[in-house]
């Protein structure tokens, strides 16, 4: 083994490592922001029911209280997939970018091999 290969060996490690900690980084701070989303979600959502308790017990007759009631089953239901896309696309980018320093390490990986 020569020097320039024990070097390039060493530098391949750096890299590798480097790439774990990026990609540690990526995903702890993406996980903080899935974290702070869910928080605000919380939120959103104690404050929809209060308010949906309160438009239930003003209803004046029992057909009041249905048509109030299926108004908010439709208006949370339709919030619940609006929101649980969002999340899945926020998922998908914290995922994808947090990963991304590691496919670059296998890519340059492969193309080693493919030199060799």
């Amino acid at each position: 083994m020569t020097a320039q290969n024990f070097d390039q060996i060493v530098a391949f490690g750096k890299d590798n490592v480097e790439a774990v900690v990026k990609s540690s980084t990526l995903a702890v701070k993406g996980i903080e922001e899935l974290a702070k989303v869910y928080s605000t979600l919380a939120n959103q959502s104690i404050e929809q029911t209060s308010s949906a308790v309160k438009a239930l017990t003003t209803a004046k007759s029992p057909t009041e209280f249905q048509s109030i009631y299926t108004n908010l089953a439709k208006t949370n239901f339709e919030s619940f997939v609006s929101e649980s896309r969002k999340l899945q696309e926020l998922a998908n980018s914290i995922v994808t970018s947090s990963f991304a320093p590691l496919n670059a390490r296998v890519q340059a990986l492969s193309g080693i091999f493919k030199t060799a």
